[in-house]
């Protein structure tokens, strides 16, 4: 079993320093290694949060993103009455592997609402209510959590000189469940609920 646990990380080694890592890649690791399909994925989805951080900043760039950031912050905090509150913060693992499999969505798909990848505008209602209903919240503190920016995986630790930071671009509903191999039937299915 070690020598098993020891070729599977070797191949998950691999496809982390592997130069292109696009959807062309991870469609031929997961041709090649089906045993693996979910820690490529999420491996996937960690990359590409993580590939933000590979350009590097001047001090005068970061000074004006701090004063922006300040700035936001000032307007927002007098527009925003009620804190945001993160849904999935007091979820119990075992929840949201119940959540995933009533929602009949693979884990990754759930990482991406976790970290808000997902455009909330091109999520169906009925998926919305449903996700917000096993989350134990309402619509609107869900709207609000996944209408903010795009954060790094809760609980997921990484080995680099530089500090990760989350990918900045979200994406949409259907983007995800593709990127997470959904089947084109269960696709059409979820996104026929939209109003």
């Amino acid at each position: 079993m070690t020598d098993s646990y020891d070729a599977d990380e070797e191949i998950l080694l691999a496809f982390a320093v592997e130069p292109e890592k696009d959807n062309a890649t991870l469609e031929r690791y997961l041709k090649d290694y089906p045993h693996l399909t979910d820690q490529l994925i999420d491996l996937s989805l960690d990359l590409r949060l993580q590939h933000a951080t590979e350009e590097e900043t001047s001090p005068v760039d970061e000074a004006w993103v701090e004063a922006s950031l300040a700035a936001f912050r000032a307007i927002s905090s007098a527009h925003t009455s009620q804190a945001v509150v993160d849904p999935f913060e007091s979820v119990a693992p075992a929840e949201l592997v119940t959540l995933r499999q009533s929602l009949g969505v693979p884990s990754g798909v759930i990482k991406g609402f976790s970290s808000r990848l997902v455009d909330f505008a091109s999520v169906p209602a009925a998926f919305i209510d449903a996700l917000a209903h096993g989350l134990c919240t309402t619509v609107d503190d869900l709207r609000r959590f996944l209408e903010g920016p795009p954060r790094l995986a809760l609980g997921a630790s990484y080995k680099s000189d530089k500090a990760p930071s989350a990918e900045q671009k979200k994406m949409s509903f259907e983007d995800l469940l593709k990127q997470n191999k959904v089947q084109e039937d269960q696709i059409q299915r979820l996104l026929a609920k939209r109003d």
